[in-house]
């Protein structure tokens, strides 16, 4: 199958943190150039943005166009592609797991990493045998680090593109009519997660989209973007009366044995 880490090409100590993780899982990565912030015009900005909950900043419309480029592959595609960012560490039960993920043909889209947060789930695993199981995500919130991504689901990504751009994550995990699933026990987690988790980690997690950001004013302009994050609460309340039935509201497992990285790096950025 064809794996793809989305990196900068000022990004050159992630890259080869992701070269590093290829080799030592023996798994062939292919790197694919990541969006710059400052490579997108005015006019593509204004057509992608103003359809989310807020305005979005140049760094978070780099990364959905590095995203939906890939998407576009994908679509065309007949084969599931793992997508990576070059932040996630992934897990050494990789290989072995990745056949069993691939069998599963009730997908679009499987998840494999832990964002550390609660999600909507079914209250069933499906055990794949040899430790590993998907569970039926209803709805998410956080994380694009770490994906497989069939063509059916990325030609349901693309017509909602069409409407505009939302925080990759957010937007994976917003499309209901996407059949999502998740991997567990988890097997990636970004860095700034493993970091503060571990208390160590082989590359910096910080980025500029986890740039914190000021509260959107309540002018006249910004109404639109306070009336769909009332929307959103609104269908998040409709996901917690599911709990009353098929879905439960919890994380991923994640086993931190699962995941190494080099301690020699780790004291060097102590």
């Amino acid at each position: 199958m064809r794996i793809v880490f989305i990196n900068l090409d000022r990004a050159t100590e992630r890259r080869a943190f992701m070269e590093r993780q290829g080799e030592r899982l023996g798994l062939a990565f292919a790197r694919v150039r990541a969006v710059d912030a400052g490579e997108i015009g005015e006019a593509v900005a204004a057509g992608l943005n103003g359809r989310w909950e807020r305005p979005l900043t140049r760094a978070e419309l780099g990364c959905f166009l590095s995203h939906h480029g890939l998407w576009r592959e994908i679509a065309s595609g007949g084969e599931p592609v793992l997508v990576l960012e070059d932040d996630a560490i992934l897990s050494r039960r990789l290989p072995e797991t990745l056949p069993r993920l691939l069998a599963f043909e009730r997908a679009e889209f499987l998840n494999l990493e832990s964002f550390e947060r609660r999600r909507f789930v079914a209250r069933r695993a499906l055990d794949l045998g040899e430790g590993v199981a998907v569970r039926r995500v209803f709805r998410d919130k956080s994380g694009s680090a770490a994906y497989l991504l069939w063509p059916a689901g990325a030609r349901k990504l693309l017509a909602r593109a069409e409407r505009g751009a939302a925080p990759v994550d957010a937007f994976l995990h917003g499309l209901s009519s996407l059949v999502s699933w998740q991997a567990e026990p988890a097997l990636a987690i970004q860095a700034h997660l493993w970091e503060r988790r571990s208390g160590c980690a082989e590359i910096s997690g910080a980025t500029s989209i986890q740039a914190p950001r000021g509260r959107l004013s309540l002018t006249p302009a910004n109404w639109p973007f306070h009336g769909r994050r009332v929307m959103t609460q609104i269908r998040l309340a409709g996901q917690h009366l599911r709990r009353l039935g098929p879905a439960t509201y919890q994380r991923t497992t994640l086993r931190d044995e699962d995941f190494s990285w080099d301690p020699t790096a780790c004291r060097r950025r102590r």
